[in-house]
């Protein structure tokens, strides 16, 4: 298993500025409801390729382009696009990076209880007063998740 440590208090208060100041240069006012999210136009690889041919098409024939569509800001959002895109590329990175090491370290907590819970039943099975203590206050809460159909 991975050697782990506990977070300082100021790396995780560090951690958590950082997030927040990202939070904050996300303009807020951003909040699609489902409805609006299935709605929507979705910019992906397949279509990026069109977005890119008419802009350069707009871009040398100036003339085109109607009064209601800005070059521009058509510019500007490609660019805060791909920008967008980028940041979220790292942070799913990030996000599996937490998720694969709180996984392992549930995995291995779960493995230390169980063994502990285990080390109980067979104390208890054998006479042992304090350990039938410790098995009879476990036992409801251990028969949890896959090992409850094991345990019946």
């Amino acid at each position: 298993m991975a050697s782990f440590r506990s977070f300082v208090g100021s790396e995780l208060m560090s951690i958590k500025q950082h997030l927040a100041g990202l939070r904050n240069m996300i303009p807020g006012a951003v909040k699609l409801k489902p409805l609006e999210r299935r709605s929507m136009f979705k910019l992906n690889a397949k279509r990026e390729t069109f977005v890119q041919k008419a802009i350069q098409q707009m871009r040398r024939n100036p003339k085109t382009v109607p009064a209601y569509i800005d070059v521009t800001i058509c510019n500007n959002y490609v660019q805060l696009f791909e920008q967008y895109n980028e940041l979220l590329k790292e942070m799913d990175e990030v996000k599996t990076k937490l998720e694969d090491a709180k996984l392992l370290l549930g995995n291995e907590i779960l493995r230390q209880t169980s063994a502990y819970y285990k080390n109980a039943k067979t104390a208890a099975d054998a006479g042992g007063e304090e350990y039938q203590l410790i098995y009879k206050e476990l036992k409801p809460y251990y028969a949890v998740g896959r090992n409850t159909k094991a345990s019946h």
